[in-house]
């Protein structure tokens, strides 16, 4: 009992020492199972898919939720260097649904959308401004809570990127006929300026013939009167 009071100080500090220490560790496993089960939540799935009736190229959104409660969303999308390219209000259009609807997945259930491909593209490549390189692209869902879950869609990146240089390789050979085509207009407008010339050399020297045809008539009508 001495020993307690005369450490009293010294073991209070040590006991509130492990006490924060342990609030510490408790805080972290808290925030590392909310992020588990906060990615376990949501199971995410982008397909590229070609439609057999227009040949129209899509990615497809498959969002199933793991949960066993209704999850409300607020947002889902792709993720690309940090910015996110969100297709809620898409899905509203494409579902014709009112834009303050509030989008629930049941229990076991699923959500589907679509995205055409050269409106991803197009969003890629103003982020890019100009740049070749497509970075790594990520398929994201945020829900009501604010909690994100995202996957890595390396498929949806390679078809993006294929479609970039596709494009990139097009533009390069529309340039380049461009440029030929302007070539061959001025070398048509050279050859039509150097056929000018040389019908404007030929009136010339007839008109100076003619002259000095009519000034040999004169003199030699001249010659017959004397």
């Amino acid at each position: 009992m001495e020993f307690l009071v005369e450490n009293f100080e010294i073991i209070s500090i040590v006991l509130f020492a492990i006490v924060i220490i342990l609030m510490i560790l408790l805080l972290g496993f808290n925030k590392y199972f909310a992020l588990y089960f906060s990615n376990k939540k949501f199971h995410i799935k982008a397909d590229f898919r070609v439609d057999a009736i227009d040949k129209n190229k899509l990615f497809i959104i498959n969002i199933f939720n793991r949960n066993i409660n209704d999850v409300r969303l607020s947002s889902f999308g792709f993720l690309y260097q940090g910015r996110n390219i969100d297709f809620y209000k898409s899905y509203l259009l494409q579902k014709d649904l009112p834009q303050d609807h509030k989008v629930v997945i049941s229990s076991r259930d699923f959500l589907s959308t679509q995205i055409e491909m050269e409106t991803l593209k197009n969003i890629v490549s103003d982020i890019n401004k100009g740049n070749k390189k497509v970075s790594s692209l990520y398929v994201y869902v945020t829900d009501s809570l604010g909690i994100t879950s995202k996957t890595k869609s390396r498929d949806i990146r390679n078809q993006i990127k294929a479609k970039i240089k596709e494009d990139l390789e097009q533009h390069a050979k529309e340039i380049k006929l461009q440029r030929q085509k302007i070539k061959h207009e001025e070398m048509l407008f050279k050859k039509k300026e150097k056929i000018e010339k040389k019908i404007k050399r030929r009136e010339l020297r007839a008109r100076v013939v003619l002259k000095l045809k009519k000034i040999l008539s004169k003199i030699k009508r001249k010659n017959k009167n004397t």
